[in-house]
């Protein structure tokens, strides 16, 4: 209807025409399920099985920690497998039907992080996750760590954390806040480096090659490595045999010249007059090398990725040319 001064209005009546039916769940396939269930058979404490002291004390520790829902800390060195234990434990414990989350904190922006916690449709709020792992927490801005202290004291998403360094190592260097210590690394855990589970190395390459034969000789050499970059270092250098192996057995002569040099099956080639091509690339990659490292103020993870290499195969070549780091 209108009125005098030429406004229009509207009167009616809302009617519900037939009945608001309920929303339609959306089931997931049964293929999918299968391979999810596929996927987390595969995380079980037999990754970490074995027969030395150190790994049948984290062993039963890891089953300690998928019993119960405190806030994990996982300490060890790189490559030794942290987010892999983390994955463990969750698909042993009790939010197994929940998605698992890792998120590397030095290697994203804060602000993605915080948005993909606490956004819209964020991690908190989805209901559908269990875990989340954090790696190297103590690379978050400080007032961003006393906020996650916060949000996940108050959160039923569980939270589990790896670092190269104790969490009181990094409250005491200043790089990870009090509060983000006492609420979030409630029960430590050691992870054994691969130095210290040599014995397991057949069982290990069995599962980085599966379905390929390894010679008894590759093994021995293998465990004559003081292995730096852990189990990530060996299932490269496993990776690369294979390849080279080309399906075939897996021989000594299939691994990194590299390796072989260092573990004395391999001589350098005798000098003589004239350009040494060898002793020219080394001297080449040596400044390369330093030059990386000097970049990126030590830091060997960030030397490699300016380098385009794995940071296990940076500190080969490093350990080779006798470089200090």
């Amino acid at each position: 209807m209108a009125s005098g001064d030429g406004l229009l209005g509207v009167v009616g009546f809302i009617v519900v025409v037939g009945e608001i039916g309920a929303i339609p769940s959306h089931n997931v396939p049964a293929s999918v399920m299968a391979e999810r269930a596929e996927h987390a058979q595969y995380f079980s404490f037999d990754l970490f099985a074995g027969n030395g002291s150190a790994t049948a004390r984290f062993v039963s520790q890891l089953r300690l920690a998928a019993k119960i829902d405190a806030p994990v800390w996982l300490v060890g060195e790189a490559g030794s497998g942290k987010e892999t234990a983390a994955r463990v434990i969750h698909h042993m414990g009790a939010q197994c039907e929940r998605a698992f989350v890792g998120l590397d904190c030095a290697g994203l922006q804060p602000y993605l992080i915080e948005s993909l916690f606490t956004g819209h449709g964020g991690v908190l709020g989805s209901g559908g996750v269990g875990t989340v792992y954090l790696k190297e927490p103590s690379e978050l801005p400080r007032d961003l760590q006393e906020r996650f202290a916060e949000l996940f004291t108050e959160s039923p998403v569980r939270i589990i954390c790896g670092s190269t360094r104790t969490a009181s190592e990094d409250v005491a260097a200043g790089k990870l806040v009090s509060a983000f210590h006492t609420t979030l690394a409630v029960l430590e855990l050691s992870v054994p480096p691969l130095r210290e589970r040599l014995d397991e190395l057949p069982r290990l390459a069995a599962h980085f090659l599966a379905g390929l034969t390894i010679e008894a000789t590759v093994l021995e050499m293998l465990k004559s490595l003081p292995w730096p970059g852990n189990l990530r270092e060996l299932g490269q250098v496993l990776g690369e045999a294979a390849t080279s192996a080309a399906g075939a057995n897996i021989k000594r002569e299939h691994l990194p010249w590299d390796l072989r040099v260092q573990a004395g099956l391999v001589a350098n080639p005798p000098t003589g007059p004239g350009i040494k091509l060898d002793a020219t690339l080394e001297a080449i990659e040596k400044k390369l090398l330093q030059l990386a490292m000097a970049r990126a103020n030590g830091n060997a993870t960030k030397a490699a990725e300016l380098l385009g290499i794995w940071r296990p195969r940076l500190l080969r070549r490093i350990d080779a040319l006798g470089l200090s780091t």
